[in-house]
């Protein structure tokens, strides 16, 4: 009988940055059956896996129901083989290389760090219990199906009951005892053909422009498009698409035109990349980014649902309203300090009593 090899699937368990890519380190630790993610090609894992067959893959962080889907790998579509069950490779969009891995209900083994999982056991307190980190981490998307619980490589998925009421605040121990019912491994190959590339560009530093993403469609898709390319909450959809969004719903709406862009088809050319972020993506961002200033602002926002009841004052203006855009632009060089106030202080200092709490950000207006 034919041995079957195991596959082995290191995983980075906490966010990817650039400087770790600078020698390709990760792509060396997220790797099947000895190939790399964004090196191994559908057909490597054929030559090793005659059988391969293609399977439809539920998507759900971006599922049916968002307006657009993840340009890093090809969504929706999967690759399985019966000798390693429960794991579908999703092969990156515009290449045959492999840059998603998703471990299905039928996964059962070990995780890089030694922890057996059965996924067909594997509840979300199990999960806590095997990595507390995540305790805090309840995410999802409005269009979205599931909770996530994410450090950007790794994501676990939960099923949202949508006839639970209310939905906010969540009642986590509601879903304690519901089942983990997909794992998704990621990697982005456009961050090392970024560097392979050398985009990085000084002039986007400390920016989301930053992101190889923006890199990869500034340089490969707008060149393809002479209409403009157009991505929403980093996610590329066609244009028609813009037409179900609210206008109100909108927090930014930037238009890019590089000088590869200009010199390819002329400084009066449409072409160009337009990122339009909408409010919630916004808040998402904000959020994450003073969570890593602020210990007490990271406490403080564990329930989604809490933002309503905060009060955002930046350099000493009350933000009332369509103020989501503002905070998501704020970076580290602009960035200064954030307190936190308590209700009292909030009405003392504000004369607000209509939130619970107060948030205070002090930026440097002399920088963008």
């Amino acid at each position: 009988m034919k041995k079957t090899l195991a596959i082995i699937i290191t995983i980075l368990f906490h966010y990817v940055s650039y400087a770790q890519l600078r020698d390709t380190a990760l792509a060396k630790r997220i790797t099947i059956n000895g190939f790399c993610l964004c090196s191994t090609t559908i057909a490597d894992l054929r030559k090793s896996n005659p059988d391969l067959k293609e399977t439809d893959v539920e998507e759900m962080d971006l599922s049916k129901n968002c307006f657009g889907e993840d340009q890093q790998f090809l969504a929706g579509k999967g690759y399985y083989t019966n000798a390693q069950p429960g794991i579908i490779f999703q092969k990156e969009r515009d290449s045959a290389f492999i840059s998603k891995i998703r471990l299905t209900r039928e996964f059962k083994g070990k995780l890089p760090d030694g922890n057996f999982i059965d996924l067909k056991k594997f509840l979300l307190k199990d999960l806590f219990k095997l990595y507390p980190q995540f305790k805090d981490k309840w995410q999802s998307r409005d269009c979205s199906e599931y909770w996530k619980f994410s450090n950007d490589t790794i994501s676990f998925y939960v099923k949202i009951n949508k006839n639970k009421k209310p939905q906010f605040p969540i009642d986590k121990q509601f879903y304690l005892n519901k089942p983990i019912e997909g794992v998704d491994i990621t990697i982005s190959c456009g961050l090392i053909r970024a560097r392979d590339a050398g985009y990085r560009d000084a002039r986007y530093r400390d920016t989301w422009y930053n992101d190889a993403w923006y890199h990869d469609a500034l340089y490969h898709d707008a060149e393809k498009h002479k209409d403009g390319v157009y991505y929403l909450d980093r996610i590329r959809v066609h244009k028609s698409d813009l037409q179900k969004i609210n206008p109100t719903d909108i927090a930014s709406l930037d238009v890019i035109k590089d000088s590869v862009i200009t010199k390819r088809f002329g400084s009066n050319s449409t072409a160009g990349l337009f990122f339009i972020e909408t409010k919630n993506f916004a808040k998402s961002r904000y959020q994450k980014y003073f969570s890593s200033k602020s210990p007490e602002y990271a406490k403080l926002i564990t329930d989604p649902g809490i933002d309503a009841a905060i009060q955002y004052i930046l350099n000493d203006k009350v933000l009332k309203e369509n103020f989501e855009g503002d905070l998501a632009g704020i970076n580290d060089k602009r960035f200064k300090g954030i307190k936190i106030l308590t209700k009292a202080e909030l009405i003392s200092i504000y004369g607000i009593s209509d939130k619970d709490y107060g948030v205070v950000i002090s930026t440097d207006l002399t920088k963008k």
